[in-house]
């Protein structure tokens, strides 16, 4: 079979550095399976790869997405399968990489084909989302589809946009979608690394993120989405840091209070994206570390004990 390897885990926890060493040492390339370093004008802001490492090896579907446009999950899965399956023909590794778990399942374990939403349904899904709590919002969506309200929760505000806006251009509830399970990368195996920092070691190297970014111009860099008119409601402005940095340049608050606002809700996320890979990601290697020299020496490994990469 075809093989891929995947190198997923919260956001800060190294999955860069260790993949770009995981694929220089066995004749990879590198596929991303992080929703928002697809775009183009972010790349400080997602931590994208830098060009110093794209121009050691080949790096697959980042940094192209102009920041208006939205990217589903079945739209990605079938271009980042058509992706995997060429670097496979030209006898590469595939190496998946990133923390957007949903992208990774939809390529390991197939996806929904849900129809695509209008761009006006959107518009008026999210003024009305805008304009209501979480709990009037959950409340409005029960009544147009009672079924779906039994598998989600009022504060995740994107699963429940998501529900009532296919609810509104299909007039059908988006469990009936889901059902349904297409599956692009038959004959392919895949194998999962879990790079897993002890929690407060994870914090700190969130924190330690944030700190970098606003060193390497990351106002800037939203300052510029602003000046060319992006779409204030756009899927891509809602990295993370982009809403605190945003209401630090309408001075609604200070430097200092943006930065500490979006180091919470990156922990926040990070907490969230460890549950989930820890329930939702089935089969996998798991390796930890709590401090930086740990996280140095699985570098010069590379290859972790028990781990032989292209295996099944």
């Amino acid at each position: 079979m075809n093989k891929v390897i995947v190198v997923c885990g919260p956001t800060a926890s190294g999955k860069t550095q260790f993949a770009h060493l995981l694929a220089k040492k066995n004749n990879g390339e590198i596929v991303n399976a992080d929703s928002m370093q697809l775009y183009k004008s972010l790349p400080i802001i997602t931590s994208s790869p830098s060009l110093e490492l794209k121009n050691e090896l080949l790096y697959h579907l980042y940094n192209f997405l102009d920041i208006n446009s939205e990217y589903s999950v079945a739209k990605y899965a079938q271009i980042a399968a058509e992706k995997i399956k060429e670097i496979s023909t030209r006898k590469k590794l595939p190496i998946l990489v990133g923390g957007s778990g949903m992208y990774i399942n939809s390529l390991i374990k197939g996806f929904s084909y849900i129809p695509d939403i209008e761009p006006e349904v959107r518009a008026q899904v999210r003024s009305l989302q805008q304009s209501l709590d979480s709990n009037e919002f959950f409340e409005l969506l029960k009544k147009t589809d009672p079924v779906i309200v039994n598998v989600l929760n009022a504060q995740d505000s994107q699963r429940v946009a998501r529900a009532y806006e296919v609810f509104l251009q299909t007039g059908k509830s988006i469990l009936y979608y889901q059902k349904s399970n297409t599956k692009l990368l038959e004959g392919f195996s895949f194998r999962a690394i879990l790079l897993l920092p002890d929690r407060q070691f994870l914090y700190s190297m969130c924190n330690n993120r944030l700190e970098q970014m606003f060193k390497k111009g990351v106002v800037e860099e939203v300052k510029s989405l602003l000046n060319e008119k992006c779409n204030i409601n756009a899927l891509a402005m809602k990295s993370l840091g982009v809403k605190e940095i945003i209401s630090y340049l309408e001075n609604r608050i200070s430097k200092d209070e943006a930065m500490e606002i979006a180091k919470t809700r990156t922990r926040q996320y990070a907490k969230r994206q460890v549950t989930w890979f820890k329930n939702q990601l089935q089969e996998k290697d798991i390796i930890e570390f709590s401090n930086y020299e740990e996280y140095e020496k699985i570098l010069t490994m590379v290859s972790p004990p028990g781990f032989e990469p292209g295996t099944t």
